[in-house]
């Protein structure tokens, strides 16, 4: 599966999440973090509030759906609660705000007006076959400075899972300054790719160099449209 398919398939988070209950043995994703390293997530569903046969659009999204756990190497601590972010087609995207390690939810009014005077935030989503971590970070504060001169400084890897595979995927790390009035003038673009299947790695390697780029820019327009739509519509 090309990395460009990747890309245009929406799928339900638990597509990548493969979820566990609080009971079963974790699933373990790896991932490459915007550090370099490459760190293992896994998630456990709050069924009480997940309601998994309702629709989305009846769902309480304003209850967080979940928690992550990250591991580096043998330290396991908390990433975060999840929450739902609902995209064009209806579907969902499992995410993660957080400020300081206190995770904030895009569907509470007060969570948005922290992360919209914040300096700084983590975003991650999980889904659609890939598993990003974004840092947001501001001189003054998002909104101000997205909406200003300054711009946003966004730092980000997504990691990209063809056929599904937890072995071996690609990497992208990107930097970018993002400001409401104007395109980005400069990206800042690096691929790397981790497993040892060869007939994986070449076919990723070669729908990098086709696609990876153009990827970037739509994962890059993706972002922006975190803070146009949600943090910083007011």
């Amino acid at each position: 599966m090309s990395i460009k398919r990747l890309f245009a398939i929406t799928l339900i988070s638990t597509a990548l999440l493969g979820c566990a209950t609080g009971t079963e043995e974790p699933n373990w994703r790896p991932y490459k973090d915007i550090d370099g390293e490459t760190k293992a997530v896994s998630f456990v569903e709050e069924t009480s509030v997940y309601e998994m046969d309702k629709p989305l659009e009846k769902r309480d999204l304003t209850a967080f759906q979940g928690h992550a756990t990250r591991k580096s190497g043998d330290k396991l601590t908390q990433l975060g609660y999840l929450s739902v972010l609902i995209n064009g087609n209806g579907n969902g995207m499992a995410t993660i705000f957080n400020i300081n390690g206190d995770s904030l939810n895009p569907h509470r009014k007060e969570d948005v007006d922290k992360l919209a005077k914040a300096k700084s935030f983590d975003f991650y989503e999980f889904g659609n076959f890939r598993l990003s971590h974004a840092k947001f970070s501001a001189k003054n504060n998002i909104c101000k400075d997205f909406n200003g001169k300054n711009g946003v400084n966004l730092l980000m890897t997504t990691n990209y899972y063809p056929e599904n595979s937890f072995t071996d995927f690609y990497t992208a790390l990107i930097e970018v300054n993002l400001q409401s009035k104007q395109a980005p003038q400069e990206i800042g673009y690096n691929a790397s790719f981790t497993g040892n299947d060869a007939k994986v790695q070449e076919q990723m390697k070669q729908d990098e160099q086709k696609h990876g780029k153009g990827v970037a820019v739509e994962n890059i327009r993706e972002k922006a449209s975190i803070l146009f739509n949600i943090i910083c519509k007011g």
